[in-house]
């Protein structure tokens, strides 16, 4: 029997009320994160105003990215256990360290203990970004499975940064600023992550999972008629007998690429998490808040849009590499006329905001829901080393966050605005040749058929 027959059932399933369910409770947890990146991103300089901390500093450095060094612990660490004990043995207790993070970060007493709060987290962060995709992918249908994905970053990812940036204004508007603003704004996105462990928790185990990691047949086909209302009668065990060792040597490369394009996107983007603090006050924005706002609804918003209308259409590699063209063009037109040209600076001003509005649209319309939605890892990857796969894919996104972040800052520093702009745009170039010749399309496909998991079904002795 074809592996594939087995699953035929969910990827062949329509959109249905189980799917919108598990779609809302997944992306959730992106919601959280934006929300909270975004809120690092404009409170940042208040925040060493408030702690005395220069911006030169490591301190400064390490508040900023202190999410991002133990998201890769968190990764790893839900991942591998997803793989061996099952996605439903530690979903939801990642939303549990998102909330307990920013709860205890509106607390903080020192700079010290926020950057602490930041870290646990980032275990969350690493743990959501590794579980969310493959829990929503695996029981998605084939033909709608690309834009699923995708919906957690276009549109619940910048909701996140609206919701953020517009609590910073409304509760300014209020007079409510300083100390206490920053702390509000903190704790009251420990809301949604506290709200969702509970539904979190009850969500089924993945049927494939069940299948083929258990080699459960009775709850493989309970959890099959609980998504599509159909019944279905497995006799045949599908439990996968290939080694692990092997399957993560055979599908090293799936891994390293799928990585290497969420490497290469944080190391395209401009500041990273210092984009507010560094391009938006360049710019001549003074309200981070707004400046976030206005990128998030006029570019990252329509751009998800586009990613939505097309990923399952036009398929994930055209939209990847016309993302990263769109992204790396932007840049270079940036460092263009910021070194360039001679222009006064009222007109430049407008015209570099221009082009950072066009980076973020086809940042979005590209990498932001495709490698950095999780796709390539979901779909490239057999159900056996799903999870431990995505864990490393995960592990080099959030090198690749350290790294820009480190990078960014010094290129500004020491060779300004221009170069530090345009040298992510020519990494966006390679980006996107990387993905016009080494990426196999995937869209519309089952996962066992995308992946080529189908060949190992029935083999025991590696080749």
């Amino acid at each position: 029997m074809d592996l594939r027959e087995f699953f035929k059932p969910l990827d062949e399933s329509k959109f249905n009320v189980y799917h919108a369910r598990s779609l809302l409770i997944t992306t959730l947890g992106m919601f959280t994160i934006s929300y909270n990146t975004t809120f690092v991103s404009i409170a940042l300089h208040r925040l060493s105003q408030e702690f005395h901390i220069s911006t030169s500093s490591f301190l400064f450095d390490l508040l900023g990215t202190a999410s991002f060094w133990t998201a890769v612990a968190g990764a790893l660490l839900f991942g591998i256990t997803a793989n061996f004990k099952g996605r439903r043995s530690v979903y939801g207790y990642e939303c549990l360290l998102l909330a307990i993070g920013s709860l205890l970060g509106a607390l903080a007493p020192n700079v010290y203990w926020l950057i602490a709060t930041q870290m646990i987290f980032g275990l969350g962060i690493g743990g959501d970004f590794v579980l969310s995709p493959i829990v929503l992918g695996e029981f998605a249908n084939a033909k709608d499975r690309g834009k699923l994905l995708a919906f957690a970053v276009g549109v619940t990812g910048p909701l996140g940064s609206i919701a953020s940036a517009l609590t910073f204004l409304a509760l300014n508007a209020l007079g409510i600023t300083g100390d206490l603003q920053w702390r509000l704004v903190l704790a009251l996105g420990a809301i949604i992550p506290g709200s969702v462990i509970y539904f979190r928790r009850k969500v089924p185990e993945s049927p494939r999972y069940l299948l083929r990691i258990k080699g459960d047949l009775q709850a493989f086909s309970d959890v099959v008629k609980t998504v599509t209302g159909k019944s279905v009668s497995v006799t045949e065990n599908a439990k996968d007998r290939f080694p692990v060792m092997k399957y993560l040597s055979k599908y090293s490369y799936a891994i390293f690429i799928a990585g290497l394009l969420w490497f290469l996107d944080h190391m395209v983007n401009p500041g990273g998490v210092f984009e507010v603090d560094l391009v938006g006050r360049a710019l001549g924005f003074t309200n981070g808040a707004i400046f976030s706002l206005l990128i998030t609804l006029l570019s990252s918003i329509p751009g998800g849009i586009v990613a939505l209308l097309l990923i399952d259409r036009w398929g994930r590699k055209p939209l990847e590499a016309l993302g990263f063209l769109g992204m790396s063009l932007s840049l270079l037109g940036f460092a263009y006329f910021f070194k360039l040209a001679n222009y006064p600076a009222s007109l430049l001003a407008s015209l570099g905001f221009f082009l950072i509005l066009m980076y973020h649209f086809w940042h979005n319309v590209g990498p932001a829901n495709v490698s950095a939605a999780g796709v390539f890892n979901v779909e490239l990857l057999p159900t056996k080393i799903r999870g431990i796969g995505s864990a490393i894919v995960v592990a080099m996104d959030r090198t690749g966050a350290l790294v820009n972040s480190a990078i960014f800052p010094f290129l500004y520093n020491s060779f300004g605005l221009a170069v530090a702009v345009g040298v992510g745009g020519a990494l966006g170039i390679i980006a996107t040749i990387i993905t016009m010749f080494l990426v196999k399309e995937t869209k519309q496909k089952s996962l066992e058929d995308a992946s080529e998991e189908y060949l190992f079904f029935g083999v025991e002795t590696p080749q």
